[in-house]
């Protein structure tokens, strides 16, 4: 530096010392009060609050029960091409889709809606009940709170007859409690032989030795 270059550099210099002493000076004035301090606590909370709640957000939307990305072409919402297969799903809205792309495509339009549970709308609140993967069996309590299907079957609580909406069957709530009904005639013929490989769908029968089986093919085991 030449002396006059020099003079400038250490007059900057001192500046900037002058600044940072008064600007430490301040904030150590302004940490010594304690309702400045205390509003820095609630604005600090406040804005960790925002964060938490877009957070929470985010996990909200990521818990969607419709998926309804896996529909897109190119990442256009106009873009959607649904399957003509019948796999009925139940909107938020109280609608039966024909399968839950059908719903993803009124999705797309309102974002307020999703899937409510798997199988066609029921008069039962079966929220959240989703379609179990092949040879899969849902658990479910043992409580017995009977509910009658519109199919004339007595399900032993909401959770079985939820799980049999979510899979499809076309079945409604006929009313709360066991079905009161006549003998019925059971045909066995497709299932001949014993030690039949029995599905875990629970559509159940009563058999005339007073015990109920899970379903037809159990009934037809016993009776073989």
């Amino acid at each position: 530096f030449t002396r006059s270059g020099r003079r400038i550099y250490i007059a900057w210099q001192e500046k900037a010392e002058n600044h940072l002493l008064t600007s430490t000076a301040t904030d150590l004035q302004v940490t010594g009060n304690p309702a400045i301090s205390t509003m820095k606590t609630i604005g600090s909370v406040a804005l960790l609050g925002l964060v938490l709640l877009s957070c929470l957000s985010d996990l909200v939307t990521a818990q969607r029960r419709a998926s309804c990305n896996s529909f897109l072409f190119s990442g256009k919402t106009s873009n959607v091409a649904c399957p003509r297969n019948y796999e009925p799903v139940c909107g938020t809205n109280g609608v039966t889709y024909p399968n839950e792309c059908s719903l993803c495509k009124d999705f797309f339009r309102n974002q307020a809606l999703d899937k409510k549970h798997d199988g066609r709308c029921v008069k039962l609140d079966c929220t959240g009940f989703l379609r179990s993967a092949a040879g899969a069996s849902i658990p479910c309590s043992l409580e017995f709170t009977p509910i009658c299907g519109t199919n004339g079957i007595t399900y032993r609580n909401k959770c079985h007859f939820c799980n049999a909406v979510a899979n499809g069957l076309d079945v409604n709530l006929r009313s709360m409690g066991p079905c009161y009904q006549t003998s019925q005639d059971v045909t066995c013929t497709q299932q001949k032989g014993g030690n039949l490989v029995c599905t875990s769908d629970y559509n159940p029968l009563c058999g005339s030795d007073g015990r109920t089986y899970g379903n037809k093919c159990h009934f037809c085991n016993a009776v073989s």
